[in-house]
């Protein structure tokens, strides 16, 4: 989701956007900036690998309390990382215009001569220049880089799609995973809660287990390690409505003498009475929304990670 600040602020720089960045030039540098989790991120790749001296300047920037960080990405970088925190009201757009603004500066006045140079690997291509979106994200390159990246996706997902299946081991080891999820289930039944938390649980266990195993991660792996996740969500509110019994029923004076094995027993023929069956039900429906909720999230992300990436010109 993109606010109204960066709008405001990709218009004043006449910057393009593809839904989630905008990006463009601004003298020799080219920046794409975008909205976070209670953040806002900027990027900068610079026409040349900075030196100590660039690095002190940008810096400068986190020194004087405008952004939270500042990332190089390693010691002979043409990109920088800006991440500018927001705390219940959102980030001045006027601080974040004037950082960009005075970085690409410093960076013109300073390599006048150097030209933005292509973001393909070991390529330093400065003319025919284009934006291509790489699965969202617009990065400028030469059709030469944009051309061989194309062909290094297509040659990898046909290798992928060679790739056994391996669904059944893959079920097998989610199922066992996710059974760790039951105890957080469990606990959330003790403190009296219901939680979408234990449905992103048994979705993370279940993916953990789904991907130990080797299983394809492609749309039929995504759909297993739901489906397996909703299957807990039940099966874990089941279990541990029938553990609250038997604790509840162990506290009983007249049960003092009788075997666990009993008592479990008779929690679990205790559920088939109409008031007790209604209760469960009650949890399960309500458990199975709020967590289905949060497994169709994840599901949705899941899914686009799984497609092919695309590369088209913008």
């Amino acid at each position: 989701m993109i606010f109204p600040g960066l709008k405001k602020l990709g218009k004043e720089l006449g910057f393009k956007n593809n839904g989630t960045y905008f990006y463009g030039f601004i003298n020799n540098t080219y920046v794409m900036f975008a909205d976070g989790a209670n953040q806002k991120n900027v990027s900068f790749r610079f026409p040349i690998r900075l030196n100590e001296d660039d690095k002190k300047k940008i810096l400068s920037w986190k020194k004087k309390g405008y952004a939270k960080s500042i990332d190089f990405f390693d010691n002979q970088s043409f990109d920088v990382y800006v991440v500018f925190t927001e705390y219940l009201l959102p980030f001045k757009i006027s601080k974040i215009k004037e950082v960009i603004e005075d970085i690409t500066s410093y960076i013109k006045q300073k390599y006048p001569q150097e030209k933005s140079k292509c973001s393909g690997d070991n390529c330093t291509e400065t003319d025919g220049l284009d934006i291509f979106d790489i699965d969202g994200i617009p990065l400028p390159m030469c059709h030469s880089c944009a051309k061989r990246l194309e062909n290094v996706i297509e040659n990898e997902y046909e290798d992928f799609k060679l790739q056994p299946n391996n669904y059944f081991q893959g079920s097998i080891a989610a199922a066992v995973f996710s059974i760790h999820g039951i105890l957080v289930t469990f606990i959330l039944f003790l403190l009296g809660r219901i939680a979408g938390a234990s449905g992103l649980i048994y979705f993370y266990l279940t993916q953990k287990g789904y991907i130990w195993a080797k299983g394809k991660m492609n749309k039929i792996g995504v759909l297993i390690i739901s489906l397996i996740s909703l299957v807990y969500t039940v099966v874990g509110v089941y279990l541990s409505y029938i553990a609250v019994i038997v604790k509840e029923v162990l506290k009983l004076p007249e049960v003092n003498g009788y075997q666990i094995f009993e008592v479990i027993k008779f929690s679990f023929e205790s559920v088939k009475e109409p008031e007790v069956k209604k209760e469960l039900l009650t949890n399960m429906y309500l458990s199975l929304f709020l967590c289905g909720i949060c497994i169709l999230i994840n599901m949705v992300q899941l899914l686009k990670s799984t497609g092919k990436v695309k590369i088209k010109n913008t």
